[in-house]
């Protein structure tokens, strides 16, 4: 028996819990509501407004919050329930544990992520009549990118963390950081060297230090391939940046106009993908070095 045997059993053991389904539920009712009234209003709506709404509420709050719950109890709750002695005794190493944790898990994230997509797309046809395929197809990627790397997130703050409530504090912590605290920490960074707020032409290695917040790599990756700007849950720019008033609305927050002259690969939308990859390695590396370490009796 191999990680492959520990990831199918769980999987099947995650996909039947109602709370996942549940939250998936609410979640694409409200955003066909959303969506449905937002167009309405809009007075020239397009398929790829219903790709803002999706990325604005979808992609920076339902698919990473749905991640951290599904993975934070991933390796963590085996542990305080005992059941890692069983699967040790079924000859399984804690590395066939990790990796079989996360692969289940990341296909649920996969599977329900894939459900919201093909909702999006369904409004886009019955809104519009057709969807752009090719600006849909990069939108799923990066969704589903996004998810896993959550998914490496929680199941690496499982893996090093020996309590329920320490797993969750880590969960409920990182998401908190990379939506409230990230960005000022940079403007900040920014300040002291500079001594002053960072206008609406940024330097390029401010640009990039944002970007590694998964959620920010994310945003500006969808902005540019739907050419629009997609503003953050907080709208830090308003307040730790001295940007024109009506920037969000005028679109001059995208990357391409706050860059002076060409945009240099790594603010592409394709090294976003990158940058969601390392989310997903570095968090499960460091869990598996502190798990393969602790002492689990």
């Amino acid at each position: 028996m191999t990680w492959v045997a520990i990831a199918r059993k769980d999987f099947e053991d995650v996909v039947r819990s109602r709370m996942v389904w549940g939250i998936t539920a609410i979640f694409l009712l409200l955003m066909g509501i959303v969506t449905l009234g937002a167009s309405a209003q809009i007075e020239d709506p397009s398929a790829t407004d219903v790709i803002f709404f999706f990325t604005n509420v979808g992609g920076q709050i339902f698919v990473p919050i749905i991640a951290l719950v599904v993975g934070y109890m991933a390796i963590v709750g085996e542990r305080q329930s005992g059941s890692l002695r069983i699967l040790f005794g079924l000859s399984h190493n804690r590395r066939d544990v990790l990796f079989g944790k996360l692969a289940s898990r990341t296909g649920v994230i996969v599977v329900a992520t894939l459900v919201a997509c093909a909702f999006a797309a369904a409004l886009m046809i019955a809104l519009f009549g057709s969807l752009p395929v090719g600006t849909v197809l990069g939108f799923v990627a990066l969704t589903l990118l996004l998810g896993a790397a959550f998914t490496g997130i929680a199941v690496g703050v499982s893996a090093m963390t020996d309590t329920r409530m320490r797993a969750m504090g880590g969960a409920i912590g990182s998401y908190i950081l990379f939506t409230m605290l990230w960005h000022p920490l940079i403007a900040g960074v920014h300040y002291l060297l500079e001594g002053e707020l960072v206008g609406l032409e940024a330097p390029t290695w401010y640009l990039f230090a944002l970007r590694l917040n998964p959620l920010e790599a994310y945003r500006q990756a969808v902005a540019s391939l739907i050419d629009a700007y997609v503003p953050a849950l907080v709208g830090w720019e308003n307040i730790v940046e001295d940007v024109p008033g009506g920037s969000f609305q005028e679109g001059t927050l995208l990357t391409a106009n706050r860059v002076a002259g060409e945009v240099p690969f790594y603010l592409t939308e394709w090294f976003a993908a990158v940058v969601l990859l390392v989310w997903i390695v570095v968090p499960v590396a460091i869990g598996y070095r502190r798990f393969e370490r602790a002492d689990l009796n």
